[in-house]
């Protein structure tokens, strides 16, 4: 049985690289998971589908990594420390909290024992990255001392953790002073010309990408880290807590290395009948001024029947089938956004063709939620007595298909139609940038 893990984030959820760095160590390992996107409202919604679904283990981002500490039962001892949890998981059949960000640091850093050896780290900033920063500096037994423009949360970092400061105005006089630097700033910030460095400086990065040390650290000579080591290091532990087994970085690295999403603007919707997919696949469509195509209806306009009918006369196989073909059909379309029917996850082969070809998206609520004023007239697997019943068997029996689908999710239970619409439109518009 596939188990499913998720990562949790504020706004923009979509753009996470952490599924891509998952589910490419749980396919090296064989390990039947996968690991989604949740653009959660708030902790307690990651929570409440955490539970709903009773996921294996969830990261959390900003803006939750504090609002989230009261619903766990325990926390580790870095959570405790940073007051901040970016890994959820279960344990006995409690909530534990834990900080692999702090570990990330910290594996990241321990490449060069001779650098920790010297026993001393200059931490630039005093947002909440430097906080993981800074306990991991303390972890390695290193004299941390933090510069920062913000002398408010400059003060709040020394009183919480008893580390020194120094002021950015003069830190080109006394950089040589720290072997080890860790630059936890916004991308493109710059505080100090990377040039007075030399070569006996170690710099980590917390940006991805186009780093201001990154082309003197190839002129200079000193060793560079960017945030994407970080990044790996960081989930490295996360996985081990979620699957129970080890990962080497090196699989992580590779995948993202091998990442490239090319968006065609094929979003493909899916989900347990009576969920909303319809309405709100054509509220998203008019807003990104894309097609709509919802498949069941188009397979009744061209089977000339109700899928009732189709069920009836010609069974489900059968239904099945044209039902694949339909998804083949629309997978080299651009600009869609199709609406799947509830048992389209069914066929591994649909599966495939959803994550291979579509930004698919999972609407995520209960049977109840899905059923309540269903009109079943079309509905031949729940025209029955037990409805409630089946279609809670059913979706327990699909959720690891959706899950093995999709891109991301949505819970939509405490939305309106046009707000889960609004909310989907603003993750893709931000996350693909149209």
């Amino acid at each position: 049985m596939l188990q499913s893990i998720l990562a949790v984030t504020g706004n923009p959820a979509l753009h996470s690289l952490s599924p891509v760095l998952m589910n490419a160590a749980a396919q090296y390992n064989g390990i039947p998971c996968r690991y989604l996107r949740l653009p959660a409202e708030s902790a307690q919604e990651a929570i409440d589908v955490f539970n709903a679904l009773d996921l294996r283990g969830m990261n959390v981002t900003a803006p939750f990594k504090h609002e989230i500490i009261p619903l766990l039962d325990h926390l580790t001892p870095n959570a405790t420390k940073a007051d901040a949890v970016n890994c959820v998981y279960r344990r006995d059949g409690a909530l534990w909290g834990d900080n692999t960000d702090i570990t990330g640091v910290e594996l990241t850093l321990k490449k060069y024992p001779e650098y920790i050896a010297q026993g001393k780290m200059l931490v630039i900033g005093s947002g909440g990255a430097a906080n993981a920063v800074i306990i991991a500096g303390q972890n390695l037994g290193l004299e941390v001392t933090v510069a920062a423009r913000n002398q408010e949360a400059l003060a709040a970092l020394k009183q919480k953790y008893n580390v020194l400061s120094t002021s950015l105005k003069h830190i080109t006089s006394t950089i040589n002073n720290y072997p080890i630097i860790v630059q936890a700033l916004p991308s493109g910030a710059v505080v100090f010309d990377p040039n007075v460095l030399t070569a006996n400086h170690v710099v980590l990065d917390a940006n991805y990408k186009d780093s201001i040390f990154e082309k003197p650290a190839a002129k200079i000579g000193f060793n560079f880290l960017s945030g994407r080591n970080w990044l790996v290091n960081q989930a490295v532990p996360a996985f081990k807590t979620f699957a129970g087994c080890d990962v080497d970085a090196s699989v992580m690295y590779d995948a993202l290395d091998n990442y490239h999403l090319d968006y065609q603007g094929r979003i493909a919707l899916v989900g347990f009948m009576g969920v909303g997919k319809t309405t709100v696949g054509r509220e998203l469509a008019y807003a990104l001024n894309y097609r709509f195509i919802d498949m069941d209806h188009e397979l009744e306009r061209r089977e000339g029947m109700s899928i009732t009918e189709i069920f009836a006369q010609k069974g489900e196989e059968y239904f099945r089938e044209i039902e694949s073909n339909l998804l083949l059909e629309y997978a080299d379309e651009v600009d869609i956004i199709l609406s799947c029917g509830g048992g389209t996850v069914k066929s591994a082969e649909n599966r495939q063709v959803l994550r291979d070809n579509f930004v698919t998206l999972w609407l995520y609520a209960s049977a109840a939620y899905c059923i309540d004023g269903l009109d079943v007239s079309n509905r031949p697997l729940l025209q029955c007595d037990n409805r409630l019943e089946v279609a809670t068997q059913m979706l327990q029996e699909r959720i690891p298909l959706y899950a093995d689908s999709a891109y991301g999710i949505v819970s939509v239970e405490n939305l309106t139609k046009k707000q889960t619409a609004k909310k989907l439109y603003e993750q893709i518009v931000n996350t693909f940038g149209i």
